[in-house]
């Protein structure tokens, strides 16, 4: 899976480009995007003709339930039919839905690796954690860290032998993308940039050895999976983004953006939903 979160990433990193890095403008192309690709898909997964007629069935009986609401047997009555027409709905948009949930993961991963955090400032401190495995205990004493001139290592390694754990604190530098290195004498362990500066890059705290981790995070570069570490966590700061003047977290704006894109663009495509 690999290959197509590099695939997926290029494509975001294609519309960051086009967008000027505009996290707003980003978002907005994103959602308008995802509803257009979400109703093309459901289209073509549910039976439309269907569809629209259980769906108008559905209201339908809402209707009849507020004309005969005085009436409790009738509405008994139209209770049921609501709920066999409604468990009718779900059964033909389940099938779309279960389709709409992968695109959907990859997107999300994609996002919350924009959106979630943001590159250091010059001069921000934080904190670099590796966890060793079993078989990296033995070699804690040997664990340095390899830093370029721009980062500086304020306090470390602090060693828990406990925990299996190692962990540095530093201070971003000059800005641009600064490869640090975790080594265990002359072989390297585990590599990852230290990204400061600005601009929507993707970014994730933890990486670590599993894959679907790798899907869901596609910002922290994942830990070869025969090494001695099994995680490697940078703590970066929090991401605030405004929308017209409200900061709402991203996962919020891309729902009511992608929300309010497909209500406007389902008649357009013609897709009954």
């Amino acid at each position: 899976m690999a290959w197509l979160t590099d695939i997926v990433g290029g494509f975001f990193d294609l519309l960051a480009g086009l967008t000027g890095g505009s996290a707003f403008w980003l978002m907005v192309v994103v959602s308008v995007i995802t509803a257009v690709w979400a109703l093309l898909l459901f289209k073509a997964v549910t039976p439309q003709a269907r569809l629209t007629a259980t769906r108008d069935r559905l209201f339908g009986h809402i209707y009849e339930m507020g004309l005969y609401q005085d009436r409790l047997r009738v509405v008994g009555r139209i209770q049921a039919d609501l709920a066999r027409a409604n468990l009718k709905y779900l059964g033909l948009t389940l099938p779309a839905l279960v389709v709409l949930m992968v695109p959907m993961v990859f997107t999300l991963a994609q996002l919350d690796a924009r959106y979630a955090k943001r590159p250091f400032l010059p001069g921000e401190t934080t904190v670099l954690t590796a966890i060793v495995d079993d078989e990296g205990l033995e070699a804690m004493d040997r664990i340095t860290l390899e830093v370029p001139p721009s980062i500086t290592i304020e306090a470390g390694p602090v060693r828990n032998r406990a925990e299996g754990s190692l962990a540095w604190r530093l201070r971003a530098g000059d800005e641009g993308a600064h490869l640090v290195r975790v080594m265990d004498g002359g072989m390297e362990l585990a590599a990852r940039d230290f990204v400061t500066g600005d601009g929507l890059v993707s970014l994730g705290e933890t990486g670590d050895r599993d894959w679907l981790h790798a899907m869901l995070y596609p910002g922290a570069p994942p830990l070869p999976g025969d090494g001695k570490l099994k995680e490697l966590t940078l703590r970066l700061p929090a991401r605030h983004t405004t929308y017209l003047g409200v900061e709402l977290h991203w996962l919020a704006a891309f729902m009511i953006f992608s929300l309010a894109a497909g209500l406007l663009l389902k008649d357009v495509l013609r897709v009954s939903i």
